[in-house]
């Protein structure tokens, strides 16, 4: 892991000097505020893991927006030397970064009707994911987020992992009256992601979920009334395997799965799952992110239905880390299900 870690830092400030060196030969400024103002940007994703300053975190997540797109133009810059299109295509990365912020912040409503072939009550659900309560979100987000779940008047609310990422708990504790006035017939139902790890504040997480009324399933299978939902715990974590986890669980009866990354379906087909509900990838949040995730997983994102097993993966409620989004949405999922056989 260290040898990871010194080997991304080379490559990041390698790259950040390339980034400096052309910035700095077209903007022509004092080479001393130059290299002042820049080394303190650069630092400050790593700056901001040191305490807990919301500003600096803010700052930093907007400067890897930045960074990621400025190394694209910085490799161009050694093909092209052309000034003015080298500082058109830094204009451009300004207002990309704007009208990301202003995307990301826009919550779409996105709708899904299926049909599970075995005898329950329709069921009305709403499903989030990555919701990523931080210092970083504002005053307001959860109440939003609670008055956007309402409006909806489901069933049940199923959080699909990431609901929490800050190393400070002070800052879910603060949310815990706020996310018990969710209301729904049959509770609130969630799993953990891999940034509740991250945090290193789990087991206090988790006691907060649970005062406020979030029933977090890690490996572990409830049953409600005609049906079942089973929640994962992350996979980067060990985990327990779908077949020992169902042990006891009724196959002719539906079985909803909650598991943070898409992944694992053949898995989950095999062994009975009707429906695995999963988050994770934010559709790749900023172009072009979502050549990679298409890639990496089966379906990244939206709907797929295999054989026995169907999947829906949403992009997400909010963002992680920067607050930009480019071809992509923020959404809460309407979800419908029939049940017939």
């Amino acid at each position: 892991m260290r040898a990871w870690f010194a080997l991304i830092m080379v490559i990041y400030i390698l790259v950040s000097w390339l980034i400096a060196r052309q910035l700095h030969d077209l903007l022509r400024i004092n080479v001393i505020a130059f290299t002042l103002i820049f080394s303190i940007l650069a630092a400050t994703p790593l700056l901001s893991r040191v305490g807990h300053f919301g500003l600096l975190e803010l700052v930093g997540n907007y400067w890897l927006v930045f960074f990621y797109y400025a190394a694209i133009v910085a490799v161009l810059g050694i093909i092209i030397e052309y000034k003015p299109v080298l500082i058109g295509c830094y204009l451009l990365i300004i207002i990309i970064i704007i009208v990301g912020s202003v995307q990301a912040k826009k919550v779409q409503l996105v709708s899904y009707e299926i049909e599970i072939p075995k005898n329950a009550a329709s069921l009305h659900a709403v499903l989030l994911s990555d919701t990523h309560i931080n210092k970083t979100k504002g005053s307001g987000y959860v109440a939003n987020m609670v008055e956007d779940i309402n409006s909806l008047n489901p069933d049940i609310v199923f959080l699909a992992g990431d609901i929490f990422d800050d190393r400070d708990i002070n800052v879910l504790r603060k949310e815990k009256e706020t996310l018990k006035g969710i209301q729904t017939k049959y509770g609130v139902y969630g799993v953990v992601g891999n940034h509740e790890y991250y945090s290193n504040n789990l087991s206090e997480s988790l006691a907060v979920y649970e005062e406020a009324n979030i029933k977090i399933l890690i490996d572990e299978a409830i049953q409600l009334e005609s049906f079942y939902i089973v929640g994962r715990d992350d996979v980067h974590n060990k985990r327990k395997g779908l077949r020992e986890l169902m042990q006891g669980v009724d196959k002719n009866k539906p079985i909803i799965l909650l598991d943070h990354q898409p992944v694992s379906l053949a898995e989950a087909e095999d062994n009975g799952v009707d429906l695995q509900l999963s988050g994770h990838t934010h559709k790749g949040q900023f172009f072009p992110n979502r050549l990679f995730t298409k890639r990496i997983f089966e379906v990244d994102y939206g709907y797929l239905a295999k054989d026995s097993l169907q999947v829906i993966v949403t992009s997400g409620y909010s963002t992680w880390g920067p607050p930009v989004r480019i071809g992509t949405q923020s959404e809460i999922v309407d979800l419908y299900i029939d049940f017939d056989q």
